[in-house]
């Protein structure tokens, strides 16, 4: 049985309201996704404060058809999906019946303006996480079990040697490697023992470190926990899920040269597939005793 101890270790504890818990449309960037989010609101908004046509209904589903657009930039969480709630259809029958259905409606109206600046905070907030400096590398699982500890590899030269321009290394772990390691570390033989001390330099590195917040390594790197808070679909593997948070990152920063670095091949082969750079670390960083080490 594995001890309440033996768990601590860094997945966090609580996780803020900051997260890549929101996926924007490929080619949506954070600025339109920000404007076409308050257009949104303001059509509610103003839906609520005055009544421009002969029924609340009437404005009420004229402003929801007008927002629906805006909407669409958003993969997940699907706002335009959120606006027709059961609520919305369920009005249908009743539509200018009376001052009951007048209540229902802007009651409705309340809830979805609320929903979506709950959207905005952390659309802002995503934001905030995006402009943390440096080039965004997100670490393969084989990297912390079979290379160098990332404080001790020279960022800066690794970057120059790759052409690569950039003065900082912001360094990314995604939650999935955290928990590869977590089962990795209870099996036999060396893995278990690489996985157990990749699991122990992440817990002194990011224990206490709110998710998402870059801590310095050294001069030239930072490391930090990803904010991947999105459910993935059963089945899908560790390897894409690793992928799927460097496209995130690529996508909310098309200009930082995010990548991936690993020494898998089919990762990499994986990462190209999906448009994404991928970089490897010089083999004398490469632990002794590993496969192709040549110890």
């Amino acid at each position: 049985m594995h001890s309440a101890a033996a768990k601590r270790d860094v997945i966090p504890r609580t996780v803020p309201l900051s997260s890549l818990a929101m996926r924007l449309k490929p080619g949506v960037s954070l600025e339109r996704a920000q404007a076409a989010l308050r257009e949104a609101l303001n059509l509610l908004m103003n839906a609520q404060s005055g009544q421009r046509y002969e029924s609340a209904w009437q404005t009420y589903a004229v402003a929801i058809d007008q927002a629906l657009p805006h909407l669409a930039v958003f993969a997940e969480p699907s706002l335009a999906d959120a606006l027709l709630s059961p609520t919305y259809w369920h009005l249908f029958p009743i539509a200018g019946i009376g001052p009951e259905a007048n209540r229902v409606v802007y009651r409705e109206l309340r809830t979805q303006i609320e929903a979506l600046e709950r959207a905005e905070a952390e659309l802002e907030k995503l934001k905030q996480y995006a402009e943390h400096p440096g080039a965004p590398v997100v670490l393969d699982t084989n990297i912390l079990n079979w290379w160098d500890q990332p404080h001790t590899i020279n960022w800066q030269q690794l970057f120059k040697d790759e052409g690569i321009v950039a003065p900082l290394a912001r360094l990314v772990v995604p939650l999935v490697v955290i928990e590869e390691l977590d089962r990795q570390k209870y099996g036999d033989g060396l893995l278990a023992k690489r996985a157990a001390t990749a699991i122990r330099y992440l817990d002194r590195k990011l224990t206490g470190v709110v998710p998402g917040t870059p801590v310095e390594l050294t001069k030239h790197a930072t490391l930090e926990v990803s904010l991947d808070q999105l459910p993935h679909p059963s089945g899908v593997d560790a390897d894409l899920r690793i992928l799927t948070c460097a496209a995130d990152l690529d996508q909310l920063l098309p200009d930082a040269g995010t990548r991936v670095l690993t020494d898998d091949t089919n990762m990499r082969l994986r990462a190209a597939h999906m448009a994404l750079r991928t970089l490897r670390l010089p083999e004398n960083h490469r632990k002794p005793g590993t496969a192709m080490s040549g110890t």
